[in-house]
């Protein structure tokens, strides 16, 4: 009877995991379609440059901007991943759409097997909930950027690491360091997540073993990163490991107007139309220009340096902020979202738009604290994606903040959320049978 009756449960969270996957795309879709107007075309709310280069792809001109200028500015994953829902779907908002909503699905699933593997199918099932429902990821599907393909990598590469971790089968290690070189060609940010891998395995493991892991892990990564350097170097005459933004990134992420447009909600984009904005001299090659951008970092610095600490500290609050910065109003885009759009039982969908992400957020990080205070001294695996929350946390703080750049670390605190939610009722449970004895 026992056994039968945990046969039932196991089918029943399951069935009950599907249907939040088909509701989450559901939803995803929906949503899509509403603001389908502002998803393509010249006002592309998003990442115009993906687009483009994808464009580019479809037609066979290779992975270009201009045709005939080799690409290097992003990396090249998420323009790929692009150019084949543009193939397969065609050049709309459906494509996007439809594509992302279904990896963003799959991540849902991947949140519930982790969570699983961590804790229990209950958990899984809280977890997969609160990540499909989640109104930022939710938003971001029918976007043109790279959140939900890089969040959907991420994933696989944290829930094939738990699985290898319990099974001890360390020869396949190589296959996570592939899994974190294709994330890299998403966002270099997965390095981030590789160097907290990196820590984590040789304080576990110690130095021994644990640089025989990293070995083999870092053999996965350059198996798949080194043809994009040789194809670089090949293209430009120059070492370009991954893309060539990062110091250009950086030094928006890092001036004297940066405080101004955070505290505004204006997108840093912005700044290249602010005529207070330095630009680099014209005529400069991209080497030289580089080197301009972190020359000004450096000038900003030294003759700043007690205001670059309060950026710091500044772009640390409004990364891991309730509030979303940059505001959509100042993002680019049609007036689909914006105040005069429309409105639902008397209220803007802005307005909506902003209680929506700000209540889900809260509540995700109160029950993921409370994920792992109640998991932290059990799961070693805890200690690690803490270590990936905060060296993922400082790169980004050092070099650009926004909260898209965080949003896939929400779907790694949905993991523990699940669980936070699971001890929450089940405290819960356990205080009303000890009011009912003690009646």
């Amino acid at each position: 009877m026992i056994s039968d009756h945990r046969v039932h449960n196991t089918a029943l969270v399951r069935w009950i995991v599907l249907a939040i996957i088909y509701l989450g795309f559901a939803l995803r879709i929906v949503v899509a379609a509403y603001s389908s107007s502002d998803a393509m075309g010249p006002a592309l709310r998003g990442d115009l440059l993906h687009h483009q280069v994808a464009h580019n792809l479809t037609l066979g001109h290779g992975l270009v901007l201009e045709i005939g200028v080799p690409y290097t500015f992003n990396p090249p994953g998420y323009a790929f991943f692009l150019s084949c829902s543009y193939i397969l779907f065609g050049q709309h908002w459906l494509a996007v759409a439809f594509s992302q909503a279904a990896i963003s699905m799959l991540s849902a699933g991947l949140v519930y097997l982790t969570a699983k593997k961590l804790f229990n199918r209950k958990a899984g099932m809280f977890a997969a909930a609160l990540s499909s429902f989640y109104p930022y990821t939710v938003y971001h599907s029918s976007r043109v950027m790279d959140t939900t393909l890089f969040t959907f990598i991420l994933l696989v590469a944290i829930c094939f690491f738990v699985h290898v971790w319990q099974n001890g089968d360390w020869k396949i290690w190589l296959l996570l360091g592939i899994l974190l070189g294709l994330g890299c060609l998403v966002r270099t940010t997965m390095l981030a997540v590789f160097i907290s891998i990196a820590v984590w395995l040789i304080i576990v493991l110690g130095w021994k073993r644990g640089a025989v892991a990293l070995t083999i892990c870092s053999l996965g990564v350059m198996s798949v990163v080194l043809p994009w350097t040789f194809r670089n170097f090949v293209a430009k005459g120059e070492l370009i490991f991954i893309s060539s933004k990062g110091m250009a990134n950086t030094y928006m992420g890092n001036n004297k107007l940066t405080m101004e447009y955070i505290d505004q909600g204006i997108s840093l984009d912005k700044l290249w139309q602010d005529e207070r904005f330095k630009v680099p001299p014209k005529g400069l090659s991209s080497v030289d220009e580089r080197q301009w951008f972190f020359s000004q970092v450096v000038d900003f610095f030294n003759k700043n340096t007690n205001d670059h600490y309060r950026l710091l500290s500044r772009k640390l609050i409004f990364f891991w902020s309730p509030n979303i910065n940059p505001s959509i109003e100042y993002s680019g885009g049609s007036n689909v979202w914006l105040e005069e759009s429309g409105a639902l039982f008397g209220f803007s969908f802005t307005y909506i738009r902003d209680i929506a992400y700000t209540v889900s957020y809260v509540i995700l990080v109160v029950l993921s604290v409370l994920g792992f205070a109640n998991s932290i001294s059990a799961r070693r695996e805890a200690w690690l994606v803490l270590l990936i929350l905060l060296v993922y946390t400082l790169v980004n703080v050092l070099v650009w903040t926004s909260t898209r750049l965080r949003i896939p670390l929400d779907s790694l605190l949905s993991i523990f959320a699940g669980f936070g939610l699971l001890r929450a009722l089940y405290w819960r449970r356990v205080s009303e049978y000890s009011l009912r004895d003690s009646i």
